[in-house]
């Protein structure tokens, strides 16, 4: 399994089972959140309680098993707010 080490406002292709850490590279406060399946094994939202702070990291990893896909999620903090995803494989 591979470890993923991403910016917060980052897509993302991941591996199932495999752990991820978030950098909140951005000025504000951020809390990752449910938007459709939930593909990581805590939460949500991540973290469980309270937020990253700037400069911050938050970790867990993928489901395994996890079926293969496009999975979406919110991250609040992000300019676009747009949905963020990973995709397995």
């Amino acid at each position: 399994m591979a470890d993923h080490n991403i910016g917060i406002c980052d897509d993302w292709n991941g591996i199932q089972g495999s752990k991820v850490t978030w950098t909140n590279n951005t000025g504000a406060n951020c809390i990752i959140s449910q938007d459709g399946t939930w593909p990581f094994r805590d939460g949500p939202p991540i973290p469980a309680t309270g937020s990253i702070p700037p400069g911050g990291t938050a970790s867990t990893h993928l489901k395994n098993p996890l079926a293969d896909g496009t999975y979406s999620y919110q991250v609040d903090c992000c300019t676009d707010a747009a949905q963020k995803t990973v995709t397995v494989p």
